[in-house]
């Protein structure tokens, strides 16, 4: 019986958590963004999130690739995922949520298995709070913002 046991667990890829799938993430999106215009071009995260979820890119995460398994509406995802804790905030707000899911994140991914939350829970977290950390980092970073002339001090 131990064999079988051991075999399955070998089977199983290990989970990845959100500072494992950063790297992919950021990699895929800078990509993206590139082909949109590059830096100079503005941040256009519904159209991101509709070629993520609707298979117009290689998914770059394990998270991405079972949202698009789960058939989840890449306009839905936005509605209720993207949106809110983006659109219409300040950058102090944002980073506020955005520290908020990076804690959420941490937290399942101490979990191990979800803690009993549902499996897409985890995948929906994980790439929201990727998602906003490259939006944040693209729009306040200082690369970024060197990249599109800006060389004033942020006031």
């Amino acid at each position: 019986m131990p064999l079988f046991g051991r075999r399955k667990q070998e089977a199983e890829p290990p989970r990845r958590g959100l500072a494992d799938d950063a790297a992919a993430m950021r990699a895929a999106l800078t990509a993206m963004q590139a082909d949109r215009g590059g830096p100079n071009a503005p941040i256009d995260l519904r159209a991101i999130v509709r070629d993520l979820l609707e298979g117009e890119v290689e998914a770059p995460t394990a998270d991405v690739r079972e949202l698009v398994r789960l058939h989840t509406g890449a306009d839905d995802f936005y509605a209720k995922e993207i949106q809110p804790p983006w659109e219409g905030l300040s950058e102090v707000q944002r980073a506020q949520r955005l520290d908020g899911f990076i804690e959420l994140s941490t937290m399942l991914d101490a979990a191990g298995d979800g803690g009993g939350l549902p499996p897409e829970m985890s995948a929906v977290v994980h790439t929201k709070t990727l998602l906003l950390a490259w939006a944040f980092d693209e729009t306040y970073g200082y690369l970024s913002r060197l990249a599109r002339g800006e060389t004033q001090p942020v006031a």
